[in-house]
């Protein structure tokens, strides 16, 4: 018998690597048939060859044909569980819908600089099964919503939810569905293991429990200095702590610490105008937070806002100028701003030099999806950049 691989995405190749290198049999679905070799293509005659199928994490439960997988009663596994079944270290399950990313690469580079030997795995970029034979003390895994929701069987050493907002309400059916998938990895942890809620029950700490435990970590002076946020700073002492790392000295390390690019990134600062790239911000409350860290805001809105509500859209005052596409669906009502709407967001470079003095923060915090002019949240940050290096090249 044989595999199927639905979606030849970044998933599906690691999961032909991974055959290929076990010779395990397999046949790929996906509805673009891109670069699949002929004799790897998969047409419904064939159910009786297949045995599993294998789902890349962004096939959508509605799509017809995972419908026609589950009425052959087809075994449905990720490349997660596959990795499970064979992987027998530590691993530590982070989920949320902001920070994920940020929060996974801070603690890996923390626990690889006290020479912990760690790797960040998952939704961050990389499939597991690209490690399955090696071995690390940690195995810090980052998981989505969609990966959570196919998925069936993983062994947590400990389980971090950073937080819920609505978010990817054109995948998930409702909110209660999107946030039931983001709790599901409390499933898979072992009894009387850590897991991150908060005492209360709850996932988000009290502001005087963040407070106490900045000052207990002597970095209650630094944290409005970081580009990280509070709650991601807080989760990451946390777990720190919960691990038993102990002769902890946080401050430089945060200080120093480069979020990865598209997150809050600095960009360049010219003629005393700074410009930072939040592409990556896809939702309104990561907008939000982000809005929150500037000065004299210029705020740059693109994207596809996912069907969620305006709810967790909280404009801060430090914002003063608005840019948005009018294509864009989002209920600025409430933003205490001067709102311009352009075209498209390939008119923001004219606009831009016509409205910018020294002493503002250009802020391109998109909050929502970028497929509708862009390839993804990458290609539309590596835009943003070019934007500003025109605008320095007509400053020169």
């Amino acid at each position: 018998m044989k595999k199927l691989i639905f979606g030849y995405g970044v998933t599906g190749k690691s999961v032909e690597s991974y055959f290929q290198k076990n010779k395990i049999e397999y046949l790929i679905h996906d509805d673009k048939n891109l670069n699949i070799e002929n004799h790897l293509i998969f047409d419904k005659k064939k159910f009786n060859e297949i045995d599993e199928v294998i789902i890349s994490p962004g096939i959508k439960p509605t799509h017809p044909m995972l419908i026609e997988i589950n009425s052959q009663g087809l075994t449905i596994n990720t490349d997660i569980d596959l990795f499970n079944q064979f992987y027998k270290g530590k691993i530590i399950g982070v989920t949320g819908t902001n920070g994920k990313t940020t929060f996974v690469n801070l603690l890996t580079d923390y626990l690889n600089s006290h020479q912990i030997k760690s790797i960040a795995v998952g939704n961050v970029g990389k499939s597991p099964l690209e490690i399955v034979s090696e071995d690390y003390e940690y195995v810090v895994m980052e998981l989505s919503s969609f990966q959570l929701y196919y998925l069936n069987n993983l062994n947590l050493y400990k389980a971090i939810v950073l937080n819920i907002f609505e978010d990817h309400l054109d995948w998930h059916s409702d909110f209660d569905d999107y946030s039931n998938a983001k709790l599901k990895i409390l499933k898979f942890m072992h009894k009387n293991e850590n897991i991150s809620l908060n005492e209360s029950g709850t996932i988000y700490p009290e502001k005087k429990t963040k407070e106490l435990l900045f000052k207990s970590a002597g970095i209650q002076d630094i944290v409005s200095k970081l580009n990280l946020h509070e709650d991601t700073v807080y989760s990451f002492i946390k777990t720190v702590g919960d691990l038993g790392i102990t002769n902890n000295s946080f401050d430089e390390f945060l200080l120093n610490y480069k979020t990865e690019a598209h997150r809050f990134e600095l960009v360049d600062k010219v003629n005393d105008v700074t410009y930072i790239n939040d592409s990556k911000s896809t939702n309104f409350n990561s907008l939000s937070m982000a809005t929150t860290k500037i000065n004299n805001g210029i705020l740059l809105l693109h994207g596809l806002t996912k069907n969620i509500s305006s709810k967790d859209l909280k404009i801060s005052k430090k914002v003063k100028t608005i840019l948005v596409p009018e294509d864009m669906e989002i209920d600025l009502s409430k933003a205490n701003a001067k709102i311009i709407k352009i075209k498209s967001i390939f008119d923001i470079e004219q606009v831009l030099i016509e409205i910018i003095k020294p002493g503002d923060t250009v802020l391109f915090s998109c909050g929502g999806a970028s497929f509708n002019d862009f390839k993804n949240y990458q290609e539309r940050g590596n835009f943003f950049k070019t934007v500003v290096s025109n605008i320095k090249d007509r400053n020169a």
